[in-house]
């Protein structure tokens, strides 16, 4: 991978204009404004006036930087995806036990949505009418696919390293509602195949226990029985643990893989 420091011979590497710096500068301002602007005041700030009127500009002097004002949320939304990402996935690469670091990953998510709610807001509490401006699926002003893939993806490797170390009793795919078990085959079939469908709905059962519990949390939708939901939200990892350790039927814990790991 080419770095800053990398000493390539017999290449030509481009070097930016004035012009172009001063673009790419411009462009960042604006991004770093929009999210001052959601910190600040919530997603109903981010309006083209609102952004130019603290940037120094003209709504429209705003067009030679961004084609319209989804495109703006858009590049906000995936800045923000890949700050949250690149902070679950470094909690989840901590230790060698992959339950272990789903925990941490767990906790990551946490403590990122509750230190940054308005962020939350924008990305996983979508109105009832659709997602935030411009990230709606296969928008042209969608952000990166790439990020929520990506962000969606450290949960589902976790899980996968959990299966492959040592499997857990999850139902058997001729269990599993037709209806279900058919979404399960196609959502499978766009993530590699790599977990039997019992396991993936485990895998999407946590993560609806996640989201929903953290969601819930962030907006003091808890707050009319507990005054400190951390107890409840170490109790529900606690659940997931013994679920995710627990051996399939007719095998003991002693005979599961990874046993004498765990």
């Amino acid at each position: 991978m080419l770095t800053p420091f990398t000493n390539v011979k017999g290449v030509h590497m481009a070097v930016q204009t004035r012009r172009e710096r001063a673009r790419d500068a411009t462009v960042l301002e604006i991004r770093r404004t929009a999210r001052d602007l959601l910190v600040q005041q919530g997603p109903d700030a981010l309006t083209l006036r609102a952004i130019a009127r603290e940037m120094g500009m003209t709504p429209p002097a705003l067009y030679r930087y961004f084609a319209s004002h989804d495109e703006i949320v858009a590049a906000l939304v995936a800045d923000i995806l890949d700050e949250i990402t690149d902070t679950v996935a470094g909690a989840g690469s901590d230790g060698t036990e992959p339950l272990d670091r789903l925990v941490a990953a767990c906790r990551a998510f946490r403590s990122w949505s509750l230190a940054h709610p308005r962020e939350f807001q924008l990305i996983f509490a979508s109105s009832v009418d659709g997602p935030p401006a411009g990230y709606e699926r296969g928008a042209p002003t969608a952000p990166d696919a790439d990020c929520g893939v990506t962000f969606g993806g450290v949960f589902l490797d976790l899980f996968v390293d959990i299966w492959e170390h040592a499997p857990f009793q999850v139902p058997a795919d001729s269990d599993l509602p037709e209806s279900l078990a058919a979404q399960l085959r196609a959502f499978s079939a766009s993530t590699g195949d790599r977990l039997p469908l019992g396991a993936l709905a485990a895998y999407l059962s946590g993560w609806v226990r996640l989201y929903g519990g953290v969601t819930i949390e962030v907006f003091g939708h808890i707050g009319f029985a507990l005054e400190d939901p951390e107890a409840l939200f170490e109790a529900m990892l606690a659940d997931m643990r013994r679920l995710l350790t627990t051996p399939p039927a007719g095998q003991s814990s002693i005979d599961s893989p990874g046993a004498s790991r765990r």
